[in-house]
């Protein structure tokens, strides 16, 4: 038999490190560690908050933002040479009177393309898009809603 005991490869593998199968799975658990400490909040604070004394608070983003962001993203998307993206709106994260606006805004960002050229388009966009969405969202309130799709 003349081989080494099972004591011997053990100490020879650990010598070694992780074969190149368990990277995946060290890659995986380090990322799962650094969320849950991120996520932890740190809840071990004496503020009686649950969080660190000296971190700012948490802020929500409006609704209002988070159209504009979307929004603007997707019109220059779709006024790309091709036409960008083909995802419908629901792949986009936006809801159906968001597309809406989006739809409006494109309409009218390509006219002024044609008329005006790319950049004119492109103000056009931030401009209309902030417009439509201030006037969609005014006097709600600043919290995304914690359940359902907004519309």
């Amino acid at each position: 038999m003349g081989g080494a005991t099972t004591r011997e490869r053990t100490r020879s593998r650990a010598r070694r490190g992780p074969g190149p199968g368990a990277w995946p799975l060290i890659g995986a658990a380090a990322l799962l560690a650094a969320a849950l400490t991120a996520c932890d909040g740190g809840s071990h604070a004496a503020d009686g908050r649950g969080g660190r004394p000296d971190s700012p608070s948490p802020s929500a983003t409006s609704r209002e933002a988070v159209c504009v962001r979307l929004l603007t993203y997707w019109a220059h998307d779709q006024l790309k040479p091709g036409g960008g993206s083909q995802s419908d709106y629901q792949q986009k994260g936006l809801s159906d009177g968001q597309n809406t606006i989006l739809l409006d805004v494109v309409e009218l960002a390509e006219r002024e393309r044609r008329s005006h050229g790319a950049a004119a388009a492109r103000k056009l966009v931030e401009t209309e898009v902030r417009r439509r969405c201030a006037e969609r969202y005014a006097g709600e309130d600043t919290a995304p809603p914690s359940a359902g799709w907004p519309q």
